[in-house]
């Protein structure tokens, strides 16, 4: 088998892989467990008796913020999963062009969030904790404290970089060939 032949055969192979690929988040609650696909397709969602006690509006926040969880954890296996078929490099190319795999993202050396698992093909839901019982929270991935804006200066929560200075305004352009063609021979001596 020749070496394009192999890569495509790899492609397929992991095309179906792809395909597949599930994650499995916890609430850190415990009451609430979701699988959900790498698009954030939800596959299965399970709740304890005592999170439908906490209201509906908690319930839909509990199972938000599961499934994203669980979306991320399924992303992180779909790299994975991209950087064994094809190698580093291309994951690296991958990561350059569409960002840094969600979990990936939280910086260096942190621990996967808990209750999450990045099998391939989605694995058994972590079992439910006793009632009354919760996990500990996941310690937050060190931020530094942002300075408190200037007065009149406007903040951009949702830009991580610094806003540009304002540019000087252009001069307008003078663009006027009328003048060029109504008189040739202006401006010349005789």
């Amino acid at each position: 088998m020749s070496s394009q032949e192999e890569r495509i055969a790899a492609a397929d192979r992991l095309t179906g892989v792809l395909s597949r690929v599930t994650g499995t988040a916890t609430h850190h609650t415990g009451l609430v467990t979701v699988t959900a696909s790498a698009v954030g397709a939800l596959k299965s969602v399970r709740l304890l008796p005592a999170a439908l006690g906490r209201g509906p509006d908690a319930v839909g926040r509990m199972v938000t913020e599961t499934a994203r969880l669980a979306t991320d954890s399924a992303v992180q296996t779909s790299y994975n999963e991209v950087a064994k078929t094809l190698g580093d490099s291309m994951a690296m190319a991958i990561e350059d062009f569409a960002g840094p795999p969600p979990l990936h993202a939280q910086g260096p050396g942190t621990p996967p969030l808990p209750g999450t698992s990045p099998a391939p093909g989605g694995s058994a839901p972590a079992p439910p904790r006793a009632p009354g019982r919760t996990a500990p929270r996941p310690a937050p991935a060190h931020r530094p404290t942002p300075e408190p804006p200037a007065p009149g200066q406007v903040t951009r929560p949702w830009s991580a970089q610094p806003p540009k200075p304002a540019q000087r305004p252009r001069p307008p352009v003078e663009d006027d060939d009328d003048d060029f063609f109504a008189d040739p021979f202006r401006g010349q001596r005789r």
